[in-house]
């Protein structure tokens, strides 16, 4: 023990000793810890727990119960009540507010309240909503809302809304798509989003509003006001009845055995991820502070020779590197910490808490800032391992007359490099196949590793390479050649950071292009559409005036769908469409009804015959198996599919049409064939053909604007494949790997300026100009970014490549998608964009601004000392 305490002495010494040097070591390992509890903190602030969203769950209430209609029994989780494991597959209506209060026993009192979501009014279109009816003047409600202005709801007409609406109190706000004028008497403050609700909320008075938005799609909730505690029998009793129930009691005290807990929530799963990500970003503090360690001990050499002349075996040698180590990450991961706390506290003020802000309370994940801090710990030990070993088998002699290390760096292990990368593909491989997230961090770990193995070898390789380089830059690789034991790790956490964002950004470029190949318009591509069920012919009318005049001598293509006695439109569709367990693509909602412009549309060319046989009242089918003996059968289930009785059926004299790839409608049929059956019919859209003229966004939005005027039961859309711009590359991951690549050229830049400092002495003395120091520092640079950069964007671009694969095997797995002539989409395959133009940028600018910036403070002055030979 006296030699560990002795170790641990010196150690510290060294370090107020050599303050330049232990600082960069401190900043090594301190910033990813610093980093990674920030971000840590800052995602446990933003997500509420079951115990922090108790103030928008429950109120002052002692429970929340929900009734799921269901005739029972039904089994919740504890924490998270909606979490159903078992169902019954019968319903019930809703129970009474007496069945309640029979449930939650005596003395209790029940408030009723209901949830859903909804739409309303704004100039440019609809926004949902969630609308939540109660009456919030309740004492055990009202606990539930901030309010910033006005009052809650009294009557029916008034809502009350939460700010991020932007509705002032006294304006009137319109909601669902009929325009139900409601008038603004309150304004809250959203809740964080976190919470569950949603920031967009309209609070009203039960009855109010959601019988008239979505029909019987809204759940029934029961506030329970009790002294007494809901206990996990009587949830256990609830849940016989077919209900849920979230209890402030049962939070508190959860049931024991793991009772109730039969659904593994999502919390724990997504803690176990983050701890195995922060074990993987943090162990590359290895790469760079074992070359620091180095570093520092040859600059202790003497030192050390000292305390080896005087009787201090090699393993008190080993334990006073280690004690670095040890000091130095055990201090750099604890001040990390301290101050990733800090600034995490930092940003959740300027972002704000609720009500000032969209965060919850502030807090601080001991247990994973626990882990953080032990993995730097052991960073620091690990990176000090290697130079212990090194220490050990010094010469002594050599050491204390202030000679060189005539050893050289190892030259890697090639081979074993190799075996160990192919191994990681392999677990790759086995991730694309599996889509387990362990297997895909394993095996991109198991070729980092290999990677670590081969740099060695592949810096020695560059050196010859460097004959033809000007002199600053030929001492730069020459000098990186020679010290291949701290240039290597350097170039692979470079590499490390540089395959982050290779990864991100050909991961969202391949999404993209996916998106784009998956892409299932309701209308040929280019089609602009004005379109709406509910509209009157005397609106019809004056829009195509406004067509007109905003778009003269552009034809407007019509369809129709037919309605029946109670005017509720229909959706004709095919009774036989030749599809068994795939899933079918029906864009128009059925078989639309119209002339040959229609059908010219739709099937994209001129074809005469098919246009004489919808002019004899028969109905052009473009789906094969839809055509039974000269006729097709069609289903009429309502547009709004309100009602559980059997749709009617019809037959129309049909005729089919090849169409040759996916079509957007099973065919077109005569406005006749349904008039002449008792059906009216009613007109739907308005098309114009891109054949014809493709509008300019420009051109769609002069359009809609005295559209949606005429009545808000009707829309403009034009048919476009997914703007590539909604699905940028995230900004902040970016910034961080190209600040983490700069950190570890820098830091790798510094290292090795500080081990050359006999070099630039020589330099300096055969009469080299700072600016000649200052360019071979900037090659130093450059050279660990311009390896490392290109090898980490390959890198990235094989595991964007994983993902995709991954993905490909899913849509392969899945049931094809069809569309409504039969036309079988084909899997979309392996889908890989690579953004060369971003790559090239990065792999050539990163390298040239690392150069600029280490250049730039670079330490041009030296003093020349006599040196022993």
């Amino acid at each position: 023990m006296s030699a560990v305490r002795a170790a641990l002495r010196i150690s510290r010494r060294d370090m107020w000793r050599a303050k330049g040097r232990s600082l960069l070591i401190l900043v090594m390992i301190g910033l990813p810890v610093l980093a990674i509890t920030a971000a840590f903190t800052y995602t446990s602030t933003s997500e509420l727990d079951p115990h922090e969203r108790l103030r928008w769950d429950l109120g002052s209430a002692a429970a929340l119960v929900t009734d799921t209609e269901m005739a029972g029994p039904v089994r919740q989780n504890a924490e998270r009540p909606e979490l159903l494991t078992e169902i019954s597959g019968t319903t019930r209506p809703p129970l009474a507010k007496a069945e309640i209060e029979a449930v939650v026993g005596p003395g209790a009192r029940v408030i009723r309240s209901f949830e859903g979501y909804g739409k309303y009014q704004e100039r440019d279109g609809y926004r949902d909503a969630m609308i939540w009816e109660a009456d919030a003047r309740d004492p055990v409600t009202t606990s539930r809302f901030h309010l910033l202005d006005g009052r809650f709801p009294q009557a029916e007409d008034e809502v009350a809304v939460s700010d991020v609406v932007g509705v002032p109190v006294g304006n009137i706000l319109r909601v669902t798509r009929d325009g139900i004028a409601k008038r603004v008497v309150g304004v809250v403050r959203a809740s964080p989003p976190a919470a569950g609700y949603g920031v967009r909320q309209i609070i009203t008075l039960p009855g109010a509003l959601l019988g008239r938005v979505n029909g019987d799609s809204h759940r029934s909730r029961w506030l329970i006001e009790t002294r007494l505690p809901v206990t996990w029998d009587q949830v256990r009793q609830a849940n016989e009845k077919g209900l849920t129930v979230l209890s402030r009691a049962v939070l508190d005290d959860p049931p024991a055995g793991g009772d109730g807990q039969d659904y593994v929530s999502g919390s724990s799963f997504l803690t176990w991820n983050k701890s195995l990500v922060a074990a993987v970003l943090v162990t590359q503090v290895v790469l760079l502070a074992g070359p620091a360690f180095a570093v520092g001990l040859r600059r202790r050499r003497r030192e050390l020779a000292l305390i080896a002349a005087q009787g201090g075996s090699a393993r008190q040698l080993k334990l006073i590197v280690i004690s670095d180590g040890l000091v130095l990450g055990a201090g750099a991961s604890v001040l990390g910490a301290v101050l990733g706390v800090g600034v995490a506290r930092g940003i959740v003020a300027a972002a704000g808490q609720w009500p000032d802000g969209e965060l919850g309370p502030f807090d601080v994940p001991v247990g994973m800032v626990a882990v953080i801090v032990a993995l730097g710990t052991l960073s620091g030990l690990a990176a000090a391992i290697v130079p212990a070993v090194q220490a050990a088998r010094w010469d002594v002699a050599a050491a204390l007359a202030g000679r060189r290390d005539t050893r050289r760096d190892r030259a890697g292990r090639p081979l074993l490099g190799t075996l160990v990368a192919v191994l990681g593909g392999a677990v790759l491989a086995y991730a694309a196949l599996s889509g387990r997230l362990d297997a895909f961090i394993a095996g991109a770990l198991l070729g980092q590793l290999g990677l670590v193995m081969i740099m060695p070898w592949l810096v020695r390789r560059i050196g010859p390479l460097a004959g033809r380089l000007p002199l600053p830059l030929r001492l730069a690789v020459r000098d990186g050649v020679r010290n291949r034991g701290r240039t290597a790790p350097a170039v692979v956490a470079v590499m490390a950071a540089a395959a982050t964002f290779g990864m991100i950004v050909v991961s969202s470029a391949s999404s993209v292009a996916l998106n784009e190949r998956m892409h299932r318009g309701p209308y040929t591509q280019g089609t602009t559409a004005i379109y709406g069920d509910e509209v009157t012919e005397e609106s019809w009318r004056t829009i195509r005036g406004i067509a007109a005049e905003t778009l003269p001598g552009v034809p407007l293509i019509e369809a129709f769908i037919p309605v029946d006695g109670k005017e509720e439109p229909l959706r004709p569709d095919l009774l036989e469409r030749g599809c068994d367990g795939c899933r079918v693509y029906n864009a128009w909602a059925g078989l639309p009804l119209g002339g040959p412009d229609l059908l010219r549309y739709l099937l994209g060319r001129t074809d005469p015959a098919a246009e004489a046989a919808l002019a004899a009242g028969r109905a052009v089918v473009f789906n094969p198996a839809g055509v039974r003996n000269g006729e097709v059968a069609l289903t009429l289930p309502p547009q709004s599919g309100a009602t559980d009785a059997e749709p009617a059926r019809v037959s129309l004299p049909a005729t089919f049409v090849r169409v040759d790839g996916p079509a957007t409608a099973a065919g077109v049929a005569p406005v006749s064939a349904f008039t002449s059956r008792g059906y009216a019919v009613r007109l739907t859209h308005l098309l114009i053909d891109p054949q014809v003229r493709r509008l300019t966004p420009a051109e769609v939005r002069r359009l809609d604007g005295p559209v949606r005027a005429v009545t808000a039961k009707v829309m403009v859309a034009a048919e476009r494949a997914p703007d590539i711009q909604e699905r940028q590359v995230p900004h902040p991951f970016i910034i961080a790997a190209a600040l983490i690549a700069l950190g570890a050229t820098f830091s790798a830049t510094a290292l090795a300026a500080a081990d050359s400092r006999g070099d630039m002495e020589t330099l300096s003395a055969l009469g080299a100009r700072p600016r000649t120091r200052r360019a071979v520092v900037a090659g130093q640079a450059a050279f660990i970014a311009g390896l490392g950069v290109p090898v980490g964007l390959l890198a990235g671009l094989g595991l964007a490549a994983v993902e995709s694969a991954q993905r490909a095997f899913n849509f392969h797995v899945m049931p094809p998608d069809v569309a409504p002539n039969g036309y079988r989409f084909p899997d979309p395959g392996l889908v890989l964009a690579v953004p060369w133009a971003q790559f090239v940028a990065v792999a050539v600018g990163l390298p040239l601004l690392a150069a600029l910036v280490a250049g730039l403070f670079a330490r041009t002055r030296v003093r020349v000392s006599r040196r022993v030979a």
